[in-house]
């Protein structure tokens, strides 16, 4: 992995592969790079650029005042140390609200936006989930993965399906993932757009990808982004339960279809 420093003095990792195509894939809240390595196939000539996001891998972090506008910029920061003036952007969850974001207030950045399994649309995560994160917070700050399994917050979860339950208890097993606990705490209550009228006002073209059985994801969000955001295009995607190699296949398509 590589690093720069960011506006703010926050050294941030990165990744990217050879390549003349610019094409920058965020990855989720509690995710990191090997998230997209995992789910990403190659494509000829596209330059790859992977980001771990603050307090994500060994990305420094500072949530004393965490806005989706800090996170995007992280993003232009990043555009800027390598000289990229324009790139195709895909973001999962907490990644596509960043992309988002920056597609929003930098659109002179983005040539394509792939918005994936989106977490939020014009408010913070909802009540409910945001609770369970906070029982995972509590849990990740003692290291104490029983308390978690014995918290409101899993009871919650963890009949809903295995992938929902799996990816609430993963973080007990990644070492950044405990030691900054506080993004579970921090970015569920963050809103990543200052209103959904912003949503009227992008050109560039746009594709969503939803799925249904998705607990922090819900199918109705991207439902929603599909009706306020001019001429963008729509997919759902079977859940990861159902068909995860399904699920996989046509997220690549969808960026193939994006790209070239």
């Amino acid at each position: 992995m590589e690093s720069f420093v960011n506006r703010n003095g926050l050294r941030l990792e990165y990744r990217v592969t050879a390549g003349s195509i610019p094409f920058i894939f965020l990855h989720g809240l509690g995710g990191s790079t090997l998230q997209i390595e995992k789910l990403y196939e190659p494509i000829d000539d596209v330059s790859l650029i992977l980001l771990n996001q603050e307090g994500h891998g060994n990305s420094e972090y500072n949530y004393s005042n965490l806005s989706f506008d800090q996170l995007a910029d992280d993003v232009i920061d990043l555009l800027d140390h390598l000289h990229v003036k324009k790139t195709y952007l895909a973001g999962i969850s907490m990644g596509a609200a960043v992309a988002l974001n920056l597609a929003i207030r930098h659109p002179e950045r983005v040539r394509k936006l792939l918005l994936i399994r989106n977490a939020w649309v014009d408010q913070p995560i909802r009540e409910e989930i945001r609770s369970v994160y906070r029982d995972l917070a509590d849990a990740l700050k003692n290291k104490d993965r029983e308390q978690f399994l014995n918290s409101d917050g899993y009871r919650y979860v963890r009949d809903i399906s295995e992938y929902t339950r799996n990816s609430f208890l993963k973080p007990f097993e990644e070492e950044y993932n405990v030691r900054v606990y506080e993004k579970y705490l921090a970015i569920p209550k963050l809103v990543p757009i200052r209103s959904a009228d912003d949503l009227k006002k992008l050109t560039m073209p746009v594709e969503i990808v939803a799925c249904r059985n998705d607990l922090c994801h819900p199918y109705e969000y991207g439902i929603r982004l599909h009706e306020l955001i001019p001429e963008s295009g729509f997919t759902e995607v079977p859940d990861k339960d159902t068909d995860p190699k399904a699920h996989e296949r046509m997220i690549n398509d969808m960026i193939r279809k994006m790209i070239e």
